[in-house]
This record gives structure tokens, sequence and C-alpha cells, in this order.
């Protein structure tokens, strides 16, 4: 084995799933679940099924009451939502500039090492089709409280746009600070 103990280079994909200690599976579910409730990372607590069933569980409730999250695949959305929900403006627009390896990574696996990674990660697979579902309905809520819904979406992230001219100038604002605050 190329790895060490420091670090996972060199490992193939299959072994690096098949590690029962690998703390990649289900990452964002054991990061919003209360591992208390399952003897944190005891798996001789209780059975492993009743296990995942009370981490998802806390996830979603957890999840659900964060003020805000929002999911990368959709800024636009996710912009709007914190905006509204915290009453701030962005002076552009939430925008995702780097590209991932997912895309190729995913396309280049066996139809085997999607199904371990999809079983692997079922929780967080359900976590994420229930964060999804919450994020676009807190969109649509607000959204239909949003009586000027089509202008404010169709110009987030131009704040201070008017005329096509832009009112908002960090420069000038940055020169506005007093001098204690320029660090």
């Amino acid at each position: 084995m190329a790895a060490t103990c420091a670090n996972w280079n060199g490992v193939a994909l299959d072994e690096f799933a098949g590690c029962e200690s690998n703390l990649a599976a289900n990452r964002q579910t054991r990061m919003l679940a209360d591992l208390a409730l399952v003897g944190c990372y005891n798996k001789t607590y209780m059975p492993a099924a009743e296990r995942d069933r009370i981490m998802l569980a806390s996830a979603k409730r957890n999840l659900a009451a964060m003020s805000y999250f929002g999911l990368t695949e959709y800024q636009k959305i996710s912009q709007y939502i914190f905006e509204e929900t915290f009453n701030l403006r962005f002076a552009i627009p939430f925008e995702q500039h780097n590209t991932t390896v997912s895309t190729v990574t995913m396309n280049s696996l066996t139809p085997d090492q999607r199904a371990r990674i999809d079983q692997l990660n079922a929780l967080d697979l359900e976590l994420y089709a229930f964060a999804k579902k919450l994020m676009f309905q807190r969109f649509e809520r607000l959204k239909a409280k949003d009586n000027d819904f089509e202008v404010r979406f169709a110009h987030l992230g131009n704040l201070g746009v008017r005329n096509g001219v832009t009112e908002f100038n960090w420069d000038s604002n940055i020169d506005d600070m007093p001098s204690n605050e320029h660090h």
C-alpha cells in the first residue's frame, strides 16, 4: 500500500471505500447530527440501522433549525434566500468560479464503484434530498412574500445599480472608514 498514516495519497478508490474507519462516508450527516444520541463513534452502542436512523433524523432536524443554508449548485437561489433571511444585500452575485473534478470522476467510475459509493453515502444522499426540498420550500415562501421578486431576483448582486450605473463603490466605502478600522 502506497498510503501513509498522514494521508490517503496513492490509495485506490476501492481500498478507500473498503476502509472500515474511513470518516468520509456519510460525512455531512455526521457533521450535522448530534452524535451523543448514538454513542459518538462507538459502533457497538446500538445496532447500525438504528444508529443510521437516529443520526439522519438528528441531522435533518438540525439543518431545518438553521436560519440559513445554501446549496452550491443553486447559487442564485441560495443568495436570494440569504439576502431575504438576513435583510442584507451583496454587491456581487454568488457564483461558483472554480470547477470540481467530481463530474469527471463520477463518469469514470464502474457501475459497481458507483453503487458502492452510493451505499456508503446513503444517509448523505437522503440528507441532500431533504436539504434541497427544504431550500426550495424556503425559496417559494420568501418569493411569495416579495412583491418585487422578479426585479430583485433578476438583479441579485447588482447592489446600487440604477439605470445601468453602479452607485456602490467599495473604495469610497473603505476610504470613509475610521482609521482604526483599516485592518
